[in-house]
């Protein structure tokens, strides 16, 4: 018996860890726009993450299919707690502003980050269907 009858198929697409780097990097980057331009996370960020789960969702591997969906909350708070401390934040102590940058950075985007979570567990169990 050959060894390629008895080892599985290679599946292509990014890896876990592929596609938390990959989706952080792309996403902060989009986020830096965002705030560089309006001074805080607009609907950029939002249409953002939503584009950047889905591209996650379509790439990764099957395998891997968990890291597309947990990436949205992980890349969206990663991007906030980096490039999102250049947007304008309330408060009068640094504790104060930290805790209501996080508090409001994830409360009123939250529509779009679970959103973005269902939209990447959609995609990846629509391909994991379609898989031979």
């Amino acid at each position: 018996m050959s060894s390629e009858a008895t080892s599985p198929r290679p599946t292509k697409g990014w890896t876990y860890p592929g596609v938390l780097i990959i989706a952080t990097v792309t996403f902060a980057i989009v986020m830096l726009v965002d705030v560089l331009l309006n001074n805080k996370v607009t609907q950029i960020s939002n249409v953002g993450i939503a584009v950047v789960t889905i591209i996650a969702s379509i790439k990764v591997r099957i395998n891997d299919r968990t890291s597309a969906i947990w990436s949205a909350p992980i890349v969206w708070f990663i991007a906030l707690e980096t490039v999102g401390q250049l947007a304008h934040q309330s408060g009068n102590t640094l504790a104060r502003k930290q805790i209501l940058h996080l508090a409001y950075g994830l409360a009123n985007h939250s529509y779009w980050i679970l959103g973005s979570v269902v939209l990447a567990a959609a995609i990846t169990t629509l391909r994991r269907a379609r898989r031979p």
